[in-house]
């Protein structure tokens, strides 16, 4: 018998874990290494090792995704020994999944590919796995290896993301395991991946990536006209700018209406993942021409018999943030 069989959340986890790692590294070089008068190049030339080590473990998940995909229907897909050779027969001894030799390459993409409905992967999968597998391969043999980049390694992490696991899926995976640290104290929130933290993230990746690559791995629309998120704006208190300006702290705008129609009335934050109701009414702020207003159904007191308004719900302009 065969123990010890893997599961296809157990090859999920290992995957998601590589591509933050990789991520998380390019991340962190750009918003601690970076400073005035210094160039971006130069510093990625010395931390080249990060971008490298990246790669690697992209392939890594890469492949680790596909194993996933195939352990649905059967880890035993896997095994690159030959049948013969399994010991599984009543007078064998037991073999553990781990000791044994596992497929890699196009062995591995062939048996994902016979796996699987062939509508749901295309020919992209197979293109990107070959472009990381040769990149891998280039800088683990030292032969080839063109100079690296931060963009397209990112670009490269958010598609292994997409093409297998779907749009919105690196997202998903960066919320629930960019912090989860043992040393985390009370009232210490040094290792916290909050609201603020995440606005920040989305605001590096559009930076660098442009909004026409993070359409391609975001279900929301980055090109489309974004508003103020009606319950994390202003969670952090307010910020008061060098010439006075004061306005509530985060104001950033990743809140999209969903569905993106002229009478939508509906609107999603990309951080906090909660859907707020809205009406499509102009804005009464001179100058603001906005038509997205929030109603804070919190503040409504109605009477549940008489249906008489004791205290109707509050509205807010999510483009200036004035009530209405």
């Amino acid at each position: 018998m065969i123990t010890n069989l893997p599961t296809a959340d157990d090859y999920k986890n290992v995957a998601f874990e590589c591509l933050i790692q990789a991520y998380k590294s390019i991340c962190k070089v750009d918003n601690e290494e970076l400073e005035e008068g210094v160039e971006r190049a130069d510093i990625w030339d010395y931390n080249e090792i990060v971008l490298k080590t990246s790669v690697i473990l992209t392939h890594q998940a890469l492949e680790a995704l596909l194993k996933s995909k195939i352990s649905e229907k059967t880890p035993l897909l896997l095994i690159e020994q030959k049948r013969e050779n399994w010991k599984t027969l009543p007078d064998s001894e037991d073999s553990d999944f781990a000791d044994l030799y596992t497929i890699s390459g196009q062995e591995l993409l062939r048996t994902f590919f016979a796996t699987i409905k062939t509508t749901d992967f295309n020919q992209d999968l197979v293109n990107h796995f070959e472009e990381v597998r040769l990149l891998r391969n280039k800088l683990v043999h030292g032969i080839g290896a063109d100079k690296l980049t931060p963009e397209p390694i990112l670009t490269m992490i958010l598609k292994t993301f997409t093409l297998i696991c779907g749009k919105g899926s690196f997202w998903l995976a960066l919320q629930d395991k960019f912090y989860d640290h043992p040393a985390q104290l009370e009232g210490e929130p040094v290792f916290v991946f909050g609201r603020v933290e995440q606005y920040v993230h989305l605001e590096y990746l559009e930076a660098l990536l442009g909004r026409g690559e993070m359409n391609r791995h975001f279900e929301h629309d980055f090109k489309a006209r974004r508003y103020i998120c009606p319950d994390c704006t202003g969670e952090e208190g307010v910020l008061v700018t060098d010439d006075g300006q004061v306005s509530q702290y985060p104001n950033f705008r990743y809140t999209f209406l969903t569905p993106n129609e002229p009478d939508s009335s509906n609107v999603n934050c990309l951080v906090c993942h909660q859907d707020f109701e809205v009406e499509r009414v102009d804005c009464n702020k001179e100058g603001c021409k906005g038509n997205v207003i929030f109603i804070n159904r919190e503040d409504e007191d109605i009477d549940e018999e008489t249906g008489e308004v004791y205290e109707e719900a509050s509205k807010i302009c999510l483009t200036c943030d004035e009530i209405q």
